[in-house]
């Protein structure tokens, strides 16, 4: 995968280069901290359970989901939409953000145990 995730003090940067970045329609994005709701490592089943439409991007279920989805709604909010590059991994880095579009980032990266620690640390979180 082509993705590369930098934690500051300030934003976790995401960018995606390569095939990602056709199979996303996206360059990337960058997140500042105090947008970030919470950052943990979700199974692969549970991200991929909560999306719906897909509006910009590719969905093979079961090989690849990558770009913008509509995910389920959360209580009384609707149109919530998530930023997703997953492939057949079981582990994402799943990241929530608060009040913004998306409301949900997942990623498949190997340092996702790590990734989402960084994150947590940056919340004043352990």
């Amino acid at each position: 995968m082509a993705i590369s995730v930098v934690v500051t003090d300030s934003s976790v940067d995401i960018e995606v280069s390569g095939a990602d970045r056709f199979w996303s329609l996206s360059r990337g994005r960058s997140v500042p901290i105090d947008e970030i709701v919470s950052a943990r490592v979700a199974p692969r089943a549970e991200v991929v359970r909560r999306l719906r439409w897909r509006i910009g991007g590719t969905a093979f279920p079961r090989v690849i989901y990558a770009g913008h989805f509509l995910i389920r709604r959360e209580g009384d909010e609707r149109g919530l939409r998530a930023w997703v590059s997953i492939r057949r991994g079981p582990e994402l880095l799943e990241i929530i953000l608060r009040g913004r579009r998306p409301r949900m980032i997942a990623l498949e990266r190997d340092d996702a145990h790590d990734l989402a620690w960084f994150i947590g640390e940056r919340l004043g979180r352990d």
